[in-house]
């Protein structure tokens, strides 16, 4: 069982979009690619956590002592809701609320392979606790662009919201110059 872990994680670390090069930003044009490379990891990683759930590995602190943690059901369930949330914001890529729920869900599943990778080490899993760390750093970098991503749509949303707001004011402008009397008439 532990063997067919190794494999199956050597397989996911591939699959992660390894980013986009420096200079390039997630924009609504190119995100549904990123986000179809992107969906293309959460069969292997629902696979690992199902086979970290069967080791039952335990998380402990510094001095030896067992960590509270969420259940792997949990996990499962949390990446199961990243992944629906990333598919709709795919479809949907000026979806501010979808691309906050992605952003904040890939950072809860970064901080979790962090945490099996550390589950791994503690228990004499070199290995594999390795090759969860270089995912869990892929997955940050995958973060950080869509961090970027998140704020860039904000502040598009956030000029448009300021632009419709300038309109409101300038028709109600006119509409009480227009709803002011005309003084009195010369015939």
């Amino acid at each position: 069982m532990k063997r067919a872990l190794i494999p199956l994680v050597m397989i996911s670390i591939g699959i992660f979009p390894t980013t986009l090069s420096s200079q390039q930003k997630l924009t609504a044009a190119n995100l549904p690619d990123f986000l179809a490379r992107y969906d293309t990891n959460f069969g292997p990683l629902e696979a690992a956590l199902k086979d970290l759930a069967s080791e039952n590995l335990p998380l402990l602190d510094e001095t030896g002592q067992p960590l509270a943690r969420r259940n792997m059901e949990d996990r499962l369930l949390a990446l199961s809701d990243l992944r629906l949330a990333a598919r709709q914001l795919a479809a949907k890529p000026e979806d501010l609320v979808l691309a906050a729920a992605v952003v904040i869900r890939t950072e809860a599943l970064s901080d979790d392979l962090f945490d099996f990778s550390q589950v791994a080490f503690d228990n004499d899993r070199e290995e594999l606790g390795n090759q969860l760390n270089v995912l869990q750093i892929t997955m940050r970098e995958n973060e950080d662009l869509l961090e970027d991503y998140l704020l860039a749509l904000a502040a598009q949303k956030q000029d448009r919201l300021r632009q419709l707001e300038k309109e409101v004011d300038e028709l109600h402008q006119k509409l009480k110059e227009g709803a002011k009397p005309a003084g009195p008439s010369k015939q």
